[in-house]
């Protein structure tokens, strides 16, 4: 993380000139396009640049000694690696001064990695590209300090994000081994948490520190930024009516993670890694994004591999899940609930529309992207998330896993044994049968009698633990299972894990395995907690090396299928479990079945 101590080397300082005039500043200036650029990019970066090349204060640079300079410096980048595959072993570089694409950017040394922070993938989503698809990141002259995370994308916050109101944040991190590989290394491209409406690839807990699985497991880690919330998901006729050339709207935040990878593609292999070994994980939000990208059309290729961990979106729309005061009002389980349509969203942006003054204003968009941040989160809610667009989503995710229509890549799924405990974090907990089902008939209206039966405060330490096991169970562990059930009845090759191990609130929480993941020390306080940390990134990153997490020596993780249920159980000892709260889930199968009928 930024606060960590680091071991600056002689690579770490700025040597020579500018590639282009000799400043050491990072000058944003519109380059031309890249020879193999995606024609979409080429056309935005064209329009990107139309709208702020007076503020990066290039007008009138492109003098033909300039231009000599750019494709002189163009043909210099290609030498070290153009082309789909990302380039040769040559184009791998040493050292923290790293010559990209867009430009150069100096990094650090971090341990027994080269940390590089901070990277445009995107232009910023300001002005006039405020809710348009990503543009591409804008060229700078000089070298780019590449030392501290990028800003926080705009959002209100949690209890464990802080809120932000900037826009400008398109940015993301590489960890790669130090020295650097002689040959490309898998990658590994990390989506923070948060339900799409809050997080950020730079929060120091539970951490997101690419530094021990580069250091000690020989991968590059990547991790990244997105739009949140209004600003990531927000659907109106009128942007679709706005570019003929991208006659859809929303999902901005998906399409920000597509551009990510795109740039992945790009330009890893000069921190050696492989742009044709991506793996994409994330945890929550950030998972449940996973599963959505398994099932779009536009990023395949892209990646190879897929882990999804307690995927969940949080969402105003559909059923309540906690009551008022806690920290999201319902939830869109993995990828098998039923997503808002574009029409359907059309409706609730006209109530934001209107909150904000905008609706009566002769052109509505103009007026939405000069109404200040802090107004539109406050106006938004958490209303604004995934939808079937028709482009990014064509259809219902669980319809295209139905049919096969998805990415048939190696695909890891999983979430903890107490996923509800979190949710309720800040609520009073009930301590009565007769606040247990009360609560229950909010949460689930006519089926409350249903769940009480499957979940009886007697069976468990207190009505309050029974209400966390239900909404665990109805959110996550079950439609997590669902969505693994689906993918292997299409022929997807899946492994399925529970993660059991008592973390935050001496519970197996929501979220209580990332620093496993990861290895962040200061969560693990046991030698039992290290050797589960070591497990779990041992079978992660042999995943993302061969498609399969089994090898080493590791006890064998069987893939799933629905008739032999096998999970992999991460705990004081690892094991392998048949029928996994089975009757609970085939309960909740059932209920969400009855959202498509």
């Amino acid at each position: 993380m930024a606060a960590d101590s680091v071991r600056r080397s002689k690579g770490s300082r700025v040597q020579g000139t500018s590639l282009f005039d000799g400043s050491v500043g990072a000058r944003q200036c519109r380059a031309p396009t890249d020879a193999g650029e995606n024609p979409v990019w080429a056309a935005r970066r064209s329009a990107a640049f139309s709208k702020t090349k007076g503020k990066a204060g290039c007008a009138g640079r492109h003098s033909r000694p300039y231009a000599f300079v750019l494709i002189f410096a163009a043909l210099a980048l290609c030498s070290a690696g153009c082309g789909d595959n990302g380039g040769d072993e040559e184009a791998i570089q040493q050292g923290t001064l790293i010559r990209l694409a867009d430009g150069m950017v100096q990094g650090e040394i971090d341990g027994g990695t080269r940390r590089f922070l901070g990277i445009p993938f995107a232009a910023p989503p300001v002005g006039e590209l405020r809710w348009r698809p990503p543009a591409p990141p804008i060229p700078w002259e000089g070298v780019r300090e590449a030392k501290q995370f990028g800003g926080r994308c705009a959002q209100t916050g949690s209890i464990l994000t802080l809120p932000s109101e900037e826009e400008d944040c398109l940015y993301l991190n590489v960890w790669t081994p130090e020295p650097a590989p002689a040959r490309r290394l898998p990658v590994m491209v990390w989506f923070h948490y948060g339900g799409n409406q809050t997080g950020w690839a730079g929060d120091p807990f539970p951490g997101y520190n690419g530094r021990v699985l580069a250091e000690t497991r020989n991968v590059i880690v990547v991790t990244i930024n997105y739009r949140l919330g209004v600003f990531g998901f927000f659907a109106h006729s009128s942007l679709a009516a706005e570019d003929p050339a991208y006659p859809y709207a929303g999902n901005q935040g998906l399409l920000d993670q597509r551009a990510a990878l795109e740039w992945v593609r790009r330009n890893i292999t000069a921190f050696g890694g492989d742009p044709n070994n991506v793996t994409i994980f994330g945890q929550s939000g950030g998972g449940f994004d996973v599963s959505l990208h398994v099932v779009s059309h536009g990023g395949r290729g892209l990646f190879h591999r897929a882990i999804a961990e307690s995927p969940v979106a949080l969402t105003g729309h559909g059923r309540r899940i906690v009551p008022a005061g806690g920290p999201g009002a319902g939830v869109i389980g993995a990828c098998t609930n039923r997503l808002r349509t574009a029409a359907e969203a059309e409706s609730n942006a006209a109530q934001l529309i209107a909150a904000v003054g905008c609706a009566v204003a002769d052109d509505t968009l103009a007026c939405l992207r000069q109404v200040p941040v802090a107004d539109l989160l406050r106006a938004a809610g958490t209303d604004f998330v995934p939808i079937v667009d028709g482009n990014v989503l064509p259809d219902q995710p669980r319809a295209l896993f139905n049919s096969g229509n998805f990415a048939k890549v190696p695909y890891i799924l999983g979430a903890t044994a107490d996923e509800g405990t979190f949710f309720f974090l800040g609520v009073p907990p009930v301590t009565t049968q007769d606040e247990y089902l009360t609560a229950l008939r909010e949460l689930y209206g006519d089926l409350a009698d249903e769940v009480a039966a499957i979940y009886p405060p007697e069976g468990f330490a207190s009505p309050q633990d029974a209400l966390a096991r239900a909404y665990g169970d109805s959110a996550l562990v079950c439609s997590t299972e669902d969505n693994a059930r689906r993918a292997a009845a299409s022929s997807a090759d899946v492994w399925i894990y529970n993660f059991a191990r008592p973390t935050l609130l001496g519970r197996a929480a929501h979220g209580g395995e990332i620093a496993y993941v990861f290895g962040s020390v200061l969560f693990l306080p046991t030698a039992i907690d290290e050797a589960i940390a070591l497990a779990m990134q041992g079978y992660w990153t042999r995943f993302a090396r061969t498609g399969d997490p089994n090898g080493e020596g590791a006890l064998l993780w069987p893939r799933y299928d629905d008739a032999s249920d096998q999970h992999l159980n991460f705990d004081a000892e690892t094991t392998v479990i048949t029928g996994f709260r089975r009757s609970e889930c085939e309960f909740w199968w059932s209920v969400y079945d009855r959202e498509f009928e």
